[in-house]
């Protein structure tokens, strides 16, 4: 990777991540293309807009974050749809052991990442959110300040979070916005992979631009941010359902606020060590993890195998509300449930300990998993 001069880089910043792996081959009416990655080090990321981790003295751009927040969990069972009470409650709890105060004077604006992909098999329930929404109201939110996003609209239609593909963009008063609207990315924050793109995706290129193939190019190598949830004076609540991942371990939080939120994702989600590593890299451009609150994820319905589609043979229930400033820690603590039902069901367990997802996360200082405490909220 070649020295880049700050001087030269107006509004064009370069946060760079090495990761250790080497892919296999790919052939599929394609070139060949070798991915060689060496010495435990990250894949090499390109992110235009973030700011870099640079050491003012050196130069040298640092590998790691560096977070004082606690990774604490907090759990509360026996929910039973009783979720205005159970979020008070977390709330409460995480906020009297350091975490973050939710109040407008603090956090001017909030945006809710939710979950729907698999609406309405699976999702981030209508009344789960009411519940965060009437929450934040009582700490003197108003409807301007808050508002709901998630990637794809179609799935927001499903999930009843909007009532049909066009028109009306409103929930119960807030802002819903989807990967359609124009202020859900912008064009200098992307994720820069030499990952090529799915087929479907490569086509979808060409025909948005047929005769510029420079273009085409530069195109499939991006996978843009959500930048409305971390610019300007935002920042974001992640509500989560979690579903098996052959690749990942666990989709969950973490995948919720990362491929679960970005343009062109297909690319990573079929690769094993490129799926987990593009979760943590994008988990840690500074401009996101700062702007963290907290992520919770809802275990009152959760699939447990077959993960990537929706299958209600897989389905476990369990009547229980976690809550972390990380959303890596809250992920390791609901992998606990899944791999339970895993068991139970005759499925081999997926060791937290052995998931690139959270060794990827320790190395880019998002997690320390050894220091996790769960509190059970009563």
């Amino acid at each position: 990777i070649s020295e880049i001069d700050p001087a030269t880089t107006i509004g064009k910043h370069i946060l760079v991540k090495r990761m250790n792996c080497f892919f296999q081959r790919i052939v599929k009416r394609q070139a060949r293309v070798y991915f060689l990655f060496i010495n435990l080090s990250w894949l090499s990321m390109f992110v235009q807009g973030a700011e870099m981790l640079t050491d003012p003295i050196s130069g040298k751009i640092n590998q790691t974050l560096q977070d004082n927040r606690s990774s604490n969990v907090f759990r509360i069972q026996g929910v039973e749809g009783q979720y205005l009470d159970s979020l008070t409650q977390l709330f409460s709890a995480a906020e009297k052991k350091g975490g973050p105060v939710l109040k407008p004077a603090q956090f001017p604006k909030i945006g809710i990442k939710i979950k729907t992909k698999l609406a309405p098999g699976l999702q981030v329930s209508k009344e789960f959110v009411n519940a965060m929404l009437e929450m934040l109201s009582k700490r003197g939110y108003r409807s301007d300040q808050i508002f709901l996003v998630d990637r794809e609209r179609a799935s927001l239609v499903r999930a009843g979070f909007l009532p049909s593909f066009h028109g009306n963009k409103l929930y119960r008063g807030f802002q819903v916005f989807s990967l359609t609207h124009e202020n859900y990315t912008s064009p200098i924050w992307f994720h820069d992979s030499p990952m090529p793109p799915t087929l479907h995706d490569r086509a979808r290129f060409f025909l948005k631009f047929p005769h510029d193939r420079e273009k085409r190019l530069a195109e499939e190598r991006k996978s843009y941010l959500p930048s409305i949830l971390f610019l300007d004076d935002v920042f974001w609540i992640n509500l989560a359902v979690c579903e098996d991942s052959l690749n990942i371990g666990i989709d969950g939080a973490a995948t919720n606020m990362s491929t679960g939120a970005i343009s062109n994702h297909h690319r990573f989600l079929e690769k094993p060590t490129l799926a987990p590593a593009a979760v943590t890299e994008i988990l840690a451009i500074p401009e996101i993890w700062e702007k963290r609150t907290y992520s919770i994820v809802d275990l009152s319905k959760f699939q447990f195998a077959g993960g990537g589609q929706f299958d209600a043979e897989f389905l476990g229930h369990e009547s229980t509300l976690l809550l972390s400033g990380n959303p890596l820690s809250v992920d390791r603590i609901a992998l606990k449930a899944l791999n339970a039902k895993r068991k139970q069901k005759g499925f081999t367990e997926r060791l937290s300990d052995e998931l690139l997802l959270f060794k990827y996360g320790k190395e880019l200082g998002l997690s320390a998993v050894s220091e996790i405490q769960v509190f059970d909220v009563r």
